[in-house]
């Protein structure tokens, strides 16, 4: 088995535990820019400490464009947490993610195409296809009834894979053109720090309610499992975007049985179905 492949297979599990904390945000209805803001106070000062220990070996070039990108990815990352968090409020999580699945990979494909120039051979793009339509069998009549305008929220999920798909490409960027990760992240880290004040000032003014038990715990296991979503997930991209990308999409089973478990989320043999045809998918391209 390739190794960008074993890195592929554990970002599946890391980053679906980080998907996961999601769900938990949305039923316990915490604040999500409080999560973002822990969370990226703890990236700052272990990415700080870090490269202050390894200063000499951290490389400035291209600063200028390592700015941007990490502008970019921070904003667009953070505005998909808002409306993934939101969406999950009033979507079953067993329809939100295979869907969610769907609009990414399909948006993921188009950048690793058009904007990186990069190849699908056959087999992939047959894979793809079938990895990314099946979970559109879980839109139906009975289930826009039962999930309370199922149509409005899906036009909130294609908003999130858009948001998420722009935000990840950035890591893609940086990767081809070599700079330094550590640097992009403590950058990227600074700037979700600040649409994280931003966000809080201006919630607070619209004196909306959250809970906070717990906020704090769950921001630092939030913060752990999405460090390791980027490590494996920046590890595997040394092969295509658009084929690892859809791997990592494989993520959505893990918080779909842990919601099924936990929070009793409706599922039905369609559903079966649709899980079964992405497992079977997924194995046939391994």
């Amino acid at each position: 088995m390739e190794t960008w492949l074993i890195y592929a297979i554990i970002l599946i599990f890391v980053s679906g535990l980080h998907n996961f904390t999601l769900k938990i945000a949305a039923e316990k209805n915490y604040d999500v820019s409080i999560i973002n803001f822990y969370s990226y106070l703890i990236w700052i000062i272990f990415l700080w400490l870090y490269l202050i220990y390894d200063f000499k070996n951290v490389d400035f070039s291209g600063i200028y464009i390592i700015l941007l990108l990490a502008f970019w990815n921070s904003l667009f990352f953070f505005l998909s947490m808002f409306s993934r968090v939101e969406a999950m409020k009033n979507v079953d999580t067993v329809i939100f993610f295979p869907l969610y699945k769907t609009f990414w990979p399909i948006l993921v494909v188009f950048l690793s195409i058009f904007f990186f120039k990069e190849t699908l051979e056959f087999k992939e793009i047959i894979w793809i296809i079938v990895w990314i339509s099946v979970p559109l069998l879980l839109i139906t009549k009975s289930e826009n009834k039962r999930q309370k305008n199922l149509s409005l929220w899906i036009i909130l999920i294609i908003i999130t894979s858009i948001l998420t798909a722009i935000s990840s490409s950035s890591a893609k960027e940086i990767m081809i053109q070599n700079f330094d990760v550590l640097l992009f992240l403590l950058i990227s880290s600074i700037f979700g720090l600040i649409f994280s004040i931003i966000s809080y000032k201006f919630l607070k003014k619209r004196k909306k309610v959250y809970n906070k038990e717990w906020i704090f715990k769950l921001s630092i296991i939030s913060w752990i499992l999405h460090l390791g979503s980027f490590v494996f997930f920046t590890l595997a991209l040394k092969w295509n975007f658009a084929v690892v990308f859809t791997i990592g999409s494989f993520a959505i089973l893990v918080p779909i049985i842990l919601s099924i478990i936990f929070y009793k989320d409706h599922f039905d043999l369609k559903k079966w179905l649709v899980i079964a045809l992405s497992i079977i998918s997924i194995i046939l391209f391994i």
